[in-house]
């Protein structure tokens, strides 16, 4: 049975009693009004918003509030600023008339909600993109450049990073900053090699328009534009893609969190180069301070973090057989390491050798003199893990080489918390992989 925080709903006025009234908002959400209703840097708003949505029914009865979704759906509601999942269960609550704010059972206890904003998401619908998924190598170029230098760098990427990079399966193209919007370009051929000379053999035969120029250097650039348009083109390749893109003109738009987070929410990896002095645009800061806020060609660090419930040799054993692999690829520059789920919070090690493989052998060497210390395991079963706090941690030590890092988690203990929409954000922003192994896949 659950409880529901009920608050006051009688006034007292000169020592009669008069009933309060409950006007407590709510807003059903499905696709129609979910964008202008955003829950800014909100990863479970992100979530929701790549998924087939729909509204769901809100009972109001007096001061009583009764909502769900039924149907394959699953139950997610929003204020202003925060967002919670409900999941299959009704979500109760109760208006409280004092502050006509609602008092609401999030299923971890009552939080207080100003705006009770209910979203209906289907399962099974959710964006599903991984980094390993097979990618396009899209190549995009300003009408305001001379086609020379467009053809001379695009010939550079034959002998280039993508033809090492197994994952790019086709060539996409797109020619922007044209007064009229042109398609972008799909090469989909039997090999990325024939892909990328019919995408060439295509751009020899379009060059440039000179007629198509912007006749103002006000004018802003549709690079965004341009790059919206290629993530919702739903081609299977747009996840975990990899554009580079040669600009003269600087975008207009100032206010670009949208596109940004597409752009993280679909593993995009962003290479621009721009060609000055610039052709036109208002903000060139738009595109150097926010796009390429974190790039996956970055440095990165090689994060291994193990609870201090495990046995050492279980720790040991990982280590070595996956770090190891690890070690040998050029973007980990460093390691670090950390052992969680201690009594006291643990500093975060980072192992600065002078090549990669040294880093890796010195955190090994660090793991087996500090092991496992049991005398600072928490006391009770009950007492939740503390990874999700480790990981904050790690994630704000302002480091450059956070940035496209991948962590080696081993955990035992299972942490409490079922907000954790905050530190799922940070991740996606700094593009981290995370590897997870629970006690059951240790075999412990």
């Amino acid at each position: 049975m659950k409880l529901l925080l009920l608050p006051a709903l009688f006034l007292t006025v000169n020592g009669c009693s008069l009933a309060a009234t409950c006007a407590c908002k709510t807003l059903k959400i499905d696709r129609s009004n979910m964008l202008e209703n955003e829950v800014k840097d909100n990863a479970l708003y992100d979530m929701v918003l790549a998924t087939t949505m729909k509204a769901p029914e809100i009972l109001i009865d007096d001061c009583a509030v009764h909502v769900y979704c039924g149907g394959g759906s699953e139950l997610y509601i929003f204020d202003t600023d925060k967002g919670a999942k409900i999941g299959d269960y009704t979500l109760d609550g109760s208006c409280d008339p004092s502050q006509q704010k609602w008092q609401l059972d999030v299923g971890n206890g009552i939080e207080q909600y100003t705006v009770l904003k209910a979203v209906c998401a289907l399962k099974g619908t959710e964006n599903k993109c991984y980094p390993e998924s097979p990618a396009a190598f899209l190549f995009a170029y300003s009408n305001d450049l001379d086609y020379s230098d467009v053809e001379e760098v695009y010939s550079r990427f034959i002998y280039g990073p993508v033809f090492y990079w197994e994952k790019y399966v086709i060539v996409a193209t797109s020619r922007f900053d044209t007064k009229t919007k042109e398609e972008i370009m799909f090469f989909e051929n039997n090999t990325l090699g024939d892909s990328y000379r019919a995408a060439s053999d295509y751009m020899n035969k379009t060059r440039m328009d000179p007629s198509q120029r912007f006749d103002s250097s006000k004018t802003g650039s549709d690079v965004l534009d341009m790059l919206e348009r290629f993530i919702d083109s739903d081609h299977y390749s747009v996840c975990a893609s990899r554009a580079f893109i040669m600009m003269k003109r600087s975008p207009n738009e100032v206010e670009i969190s949208k596109i940004v987070r597409k752009i993280r929410q679909w593993r995009i990896e962003l290479n621009i180069a721009i060609e000055h002095p610039s052709s036109g645009g208002l903000h060139p800061e738009t595109i150097t301070s926010e796009i390429e806020k974190c790039s996956p060609t970055d440095p990165a660090t090689f994060l291994f973090a193990y609870s201090n419930d495990l046995d050492y040799s279980d720790v040991a054993m990982l280590y070595s057989e996956y770090g190891s692999g690890v070690s040998y690829k050029i973007k980990y520059t460093v390691a670090a390491t950390v052992r969680f789920d201690t009594k006291t919070k643990e500093d975060i090690v980072i192992h600065e050798g002078e090549t990669v493989v040294d880093s890796y052998n010195a955190a090994y060497s660090y793991l087996k003199k500090t092991q496992v210390d049991p005398s600072q395991r928490f006391d009770s079963s009950e007492t939740e893990s503390d990874v999700l706090d480790m990981l904050e941690r790690f994630i704000n030590t302002n480091r450059s080489n956070i940035c496209e890092s991948v962590a080696l988690i081993l955990m035992k203990r299972s942490p409490n918390g079922i907000e954790i929409s905050k530190i799922v954000e940070k991740i996606r922003e700094y593009h981290f992989s995370i590897i997870n192994y629970s006690c059951k896949e240790l075999n412990l």
